[in-house]
């Protein structure tokens, strides 16, 4: 069996293409640990050898006051994403060539709406609670 180079919890998905933005395929994304081998990467039962790999982007952003990553894999016939924490540091350890982009996250549709909505329940119980709903 070998030796694993460098380990970290993620959250990886292979709904979203293009550059990482908000959205709600991350809700349903798997977590799990992602671990990178001298000829692979794999993430629960996600098995990426290195030589499928006919892409690697590390996407660099914010997320408030927070610095994330996100590391694209194309393969032949799928996309993946995985987000790592602030303390992840996997592009030290990936085994093949990756470019770099700085991005800023934008926000789909559906989760602008939800953030919008939620922003407006809260908006309302504040007013109801403590400005003069009910005297």
């Amino acid at each position: 069996m070998d030796e694993p180079l460098y380990r970290a919890w993620t959250k990886g998905t292979i709904q979203g293409e293009g550059k990482p933005r908000y959205g709600l395929h991350w809700i349903n994304s798997r977590r799990a640990r992602f671990t990178v081998f001298a000829d692979r990467v794999q993430c629960g039962d996600w098995i990426i050898p290195n030589s499928s790999i006919k892409e690697a982007l590390v996407f660099k952003s914010w997320q408030g006051l927070i610095p994330v990553s996100v590391l694209r894999l194309t393969t032949g016939d799928r996309t993946y994403q995985f987000g790592f924490n602030p303390w992840a540091r996997v592009e030290q350890h990936l085994p093949f060539e990756f470019r770099t982009e700085a991005i800023k996250l934008k926000y789909s549709a559906v989760s602008f709406v939800l953030r919008l909505a939620v922003l407006a329940y809260l908006m309302y119980w504040l007013w109801s609670t403590f400005g003069g709903g009910a005297n």
